[in-house]
């Protein structure tokens, strides 16, 4: 289940998932990332696992130029499938404007918080209310002060962003179906992978083009949500100002580059006399050091709300994710195991899906899964 004990969707209530059947699409800054399943009860196969590519970077896929990009890219996508493509599609929104917050809430039934859900989180969002969609899930009781309250996640996303993901969606030809959080989606994922009542706790850290996401799963329930904006194309504009060259050519390189994490390392590498190979690892060493604070930090978050609390290994997906030697290097500076993370790695019928390439689908694997009856 994609937020089991957790949060749902954003409530649209509009939307409802009519069939059983639903695509995953991931609309990120750099693709467009498809996925469909056939299957249920945990037993799933892949129909289509699709990348199409966008003719241009940009860390907003809705924003008016690209957003027109994105409708004709999907929209003949759709056309090229037929009637073997499912219409029902679930999307995500991830970013600067979506909000995460883990709140304690007075003890009181849904219906009531229902009810006052706005005046309730208007504390606990940075944005004006009437310009978002707000949407909760209760996680479980609590006593506070001897007072008794309920752990509650909040999600507010602004409108803007959703709306601009709508019309994508809907003038490619598709029906929205439901709209996810790009950090649950990865849950989702996750779950799949591991089930749902795993013991352990894992950190996903996503690192896409332009956004790294991060959550902390715990049993089964997210405790750390967080976005921040160190992520591929940091790293580009490192090589880029670095090696005086244009953005394709600095993407190009980012794609041959390795990190060099030990001593061992780099002197390997003069001895082998591989000048560009050390230059892009100088270059690209202080973009990882600032993404190791930021997930050191959601760490330490953790860490703090509870002496028995430990992170039992972290896992990588998103296009960045394949940035040379990152595994060894984060491995080494968190003193963790880091693994990649195969969203495809319990579903059949992914054998033509290049391992390389699979880190890539993580949040569409994610929606993908999603089916009638996540809406209660």
């Amino acid at each position: 289940m994609a937020l089991a004990d957790a949060l749902k969707n954003i409530r649209l209530d509009k939307f409802r998932i009519k069939s059983k059947d639903a695509i995953g699409v991931d609309l990120g800054s750099t693709a467009l990332k498809i996925v469909q399943l056939k299957g249920a009860g945990g037993r799933w196969k892949v129909h289509r696992a699709n990348v199409l590519p966008l003719p241009n970077a940009g860390p907003d896929v809705a924003g008016p130029e690209r957003r027109v990009q994105a409708i004709s890219l999907l929209k003949e996508y759709v056309a090229k499938q037929k009637d073997s493509i499912s219409k029902n599609a679930v999307f995500s929104v991830s970013g600067n404007s979506v909000i995460v917050r883990f709140v304690k809430f007075p003890k009181m039934s849904r219906d009531d918080l229902s009810k006052m859900i706005v005046i309730e989180a208007e504390p606990y969002i940075p944005f004006a209310i009437p310009e978002v969609n707000i949407d909760f899930n209760i996680l479980g009781d609590t006593v506070e002060e001897g007072q008794k309250k309920m752990e509650t996640i909040l999600v507010a996303a602004k409108k803007e962003i959703i709306n601009g993901r709508l019309e994508i969606i809907q003038q490619s030809g598709m029906t929205p179906s439901l709209i996810d959080v790009d950090a649950f989606a990865l849950q989702n994922a996750y779950e799949l992978n591991v089930g749902a009542n795993a013991k352990e706790t894992a950190l996903l850290v996503h690192v896409g083009a332009f956004v790294t996401t991060m959550t902390i799963i715990e049993s089964g329930v997210p405790k750390v949500v967080r976005d921040v904006f160190i992520a591929g194309n940091t790293v580009t504009k490192a090589l880029q100002r670095n090696f005086q060259v244009d953005a394709k050519k600095a993407d190009d390189m980012k794609a041959k580059a390795v990190i060099l994490a030990t001593q061992e390392e780099r002197e390997k590498a003069m001895a082998d006399q591989n000048k560009e190979v050390l230059q892009m690892s100088t270059v690209i060493l202080p973009v990882m050091k600032d993404l190791l604070a930021e997930i050191q930090r959601s760490l330490d978050f953790y860490l703090s709300q509870g002496t028995d609390r430990q992170v039992t290994r972290v896992l990588l997906s998103g296009g960045t994710s394949r940035l040379g030697n990152l595994v060894n290097y984060l491995a080494q500076e968190l003193r963790l195991p880091v693994e990649m993370f195969d969203p495809f790695a319990r579903i059949d019928g992914a054998q033509s899906i290049a391992p390389d390439m699979r880190p890539l689908f993580a949040v569409a694997v994610g929606l993908a899964l999603r089916r009638e009856g996540d809406i209660v």
